[in-house]
């Protein structure tokens, strides 16, 4: 899988694919290839030979396949680039848990002084010898539960001379500023006691201010953390959070890419709603707003004056898990009622609900994609499941508008935390397996990928990371490409053997849940194509591969083109 699209990053049949190379100043290698598609297009690609990839920490030391891996010793919830054009080298923002040994002797202390203690001893043994008086004169036995109390709070004394509790091992949040390339630790600022970091985002928040010419917008750069406070009460109290603001700072005089850089707290906001999980950027005209999501509010903040101050709010049902913004248009996940589609209106200041999936789901991310002028967005449950819906206020099944239409669901099989959009690249990158079906691959290819400049047109999905250390995809497809390897699907999952004979087709419908599996109603909706079992195709024989394109009624060719621009649709680098 390594060098699969290598085999195709040359035109196959031509003389001399590689039309030109030269030295590069690293000791590597650029070749210049040509392109199908575009007259006069070319193809420039670096190498930097296999010292990066036999090095360490490269492709082929074992252990997986990564590019580079970095031990920092800590734990990274979150990481984000703070990329400032004033910086010579922008830096990158972490997010981290490290554990400490702390001192945990305090919790065995009653919060008394010896001299309370003395007293508080003395009036309990009083009190005990009155009431043994009263029931030796009343001719009566002493309550057996008050003597249980008393011979309990006699054991449970708390006597410093014996020793206090070891260290133990509690973990503490650090937001940390990272160089690139060396990752070296410029500075880092520790949070609270019973603090924890919860989300992290780089975002410019404007400001206006009156100028000579009227109204002016300022921009400001900030590292933006959420945190939620549980303090050593627990669960007797509720929970809150904070909202910190992080300038990155440099020197005034000699600014290079080796000047240090610091963090600096601009701003702190006491979220009393609960613990911030959600940080995001509402960008209207030339303004930036931040959106917060903690417990079940969503609120929209306006930096102004140096504070954040609130315009408007959205109450979710349960608890916020997250927010994907595009433009003015938000999805909202709940931790326990599916998503939301809601729309930023300017004009009142306020957050409207468009749609939503009323089953009651569990969503862990969710995200969107899109192919042109259609959208769907895409959900990931506790099941492990996929779901695909649409906001399609014409059809029937939305109820006037009110419900998000399922298209499609996929059984997963992993978990995940988050789906992030990338842009689909376009096969013609790699070229095609042969020149005779190059442009008979070109006519039957998706008509948005070859107008990839037109915003209009771009085809956009979600990559993501499972918790078992996988890497996946999720992209829309044209029709005549999907019916195509959807018929190869089939064909591949009933011909080919599966591991312990398992049936793959059933592994991927939809798992409804135990508590909640009548909830849902309509049958499983189909409408996704599995890029692992697809892929499998490339590993057969030639006449097995012929044959079984014999049976859908296509050419090997043709599916090898088919499964090249899902390759490349693939990449998010």
């Amino acid at each position: 899988r390594l060098f699969r699209p290598l085999r195709h990053g040359c035109l196959g049949g031509e003389g001399r694919p590689v039309l030109g190379f030269d030295a590069t100043p690293g000791g590597g290698f650029m070749t210049i290839h040509a392109r199908i598609g575009r007259v006069g297009s070319q193809r420039i690609t670096v190498f930097s030979g296999l010292s990066d990839v036999l090095a360490d920490r490269g492709f082929l030391p074992g252990g997986g396949l990564a590019a580079a891996k970095i031990p920092l010793g800590v734990t990274v919830r979150h990481l984000a680039l703070v990329d400032d054009p004033s910086l010579p080298l922008p830096p990158y923002a972490l997010l981290v848990v490290r554990e400490v040994e702390a001192n945990v002797s305090a919790h065995i202390d009653d919060g008394l002084t010896s001299d309370e203690r003395t007293q508080r001893r003395a009036e309990a043994e009083r009190l005990r010898t009155q009431r043994q008086v009263e029931a030796d004169l009343g001719g009566f036995d002493v309550d057996a539960e008050w003597v249980e109390e008393i011979e309990r709070n006699d054991f449970l004394t708390v006597d410093q001379a014996v020793g206090g509790c070891p260290p133990a091992t509690v973990e503490m949040c650090e937001v940390w500023l990272v160089r690139p390339g060396t990752w070296e630790v410029l500075d880092k600022h520790a949070l609270g006691e019973y603090e924890h970091g919860m989300s992290l985002n780089v975002l410019p928040l404007t400001t206006e201010a009156e100028g000579k010419t009227g109204m002016q917008t300022n921009s400001t750069l900030f590292v933006v953390v959420g945190t939620g406070i549980v303090d050593q009460d627990g669960e007797d109290i509720g929970s809150k959070g904070r909202v910190l603001l992080f300038e990155v700072k440099k020197p005034k005089e000699n600014v290079n890419a080796a000047s240090p850089l610091s963090l600096s707290l601009t701003y702190s906001k006491d979220i009393l709603l609960g613990p911030v999980t959600v940080l995001e950027g509402l960008k209207t005209g030339n303004q930036t707003r931040l959106v917060i999501g903690a417990g079940a509010e969503v609120t929209v903040e306006q930096w102004k004056d140096q504070q954040l101050t609130q315009i408007g709010f959205f109450h979710a049902q349960m608890q916020v898990q997250g927010v994907t913004m595009f433009k003015t248009f938000m999805l909202l996940s709940d931790a326990y009622d599916s998503i939301h589609f809601l729309v930023w209106r300017e004009s009142d200041k306020s957050l409207t609900l468009l749609a939503k999936d009323y089953e009651p789901t569990c969503v862990y991310a969710a995200g969107f994609i899109n192919r042109g002028p259609t959208m769907y967005f895409v959900c990931h449950d506790d099941r492990e499941n996929l779901q695909f819906f649409q906001y399609a206020p014409t059809d029937p099944a939305s109820r006037g508008g009110n419900k998000l239409v399922c298209r499609a669901d996929y059984h997963l099989g992993t978990q995940t935390t988050h789906l992030r959009t990338h842009l689909v690249r376009n096969s013609l990158l790699l070229g095609s397996a042969t020149p005779a079906t190059s442009w008979i691959a070109l006519r039957h290819r998706d008509a948005m990928a070859l107008r990839q400049e037109d915003p209009d047109c771009r085809r956009f999905g979600v990559h993501f990371g499972t918790v078992d250390g996988g890497f996946g995809a999720v992209f829309p497809v044209n029709e005549r490409t999907f019916r195509r390897l959807y018929a190869l699907q089939g064909v591949v999952g009933n011909a080919l053997q599966q591991s312990g004979a398992l049936n793959v087709r059933g592994w991927r419908l939809f798992q409804r849940t135990t508590q909640r599996g009548a909830c849902r109603s309509g049958e499983r909706q189909k409408g996704v194509l599995d890029g692992g079992l697809l892929m499998r195709y490339c590993q057969l024989g030639y006449f097995q591969q012929e044959e079984i394109a014999r049976a859908i009624g296509t050419t090997v060719d043709m599916i090898m083109d088919n499964l090249l621009e899902l390759d490349c649709a693939r990449m998010v680098l």
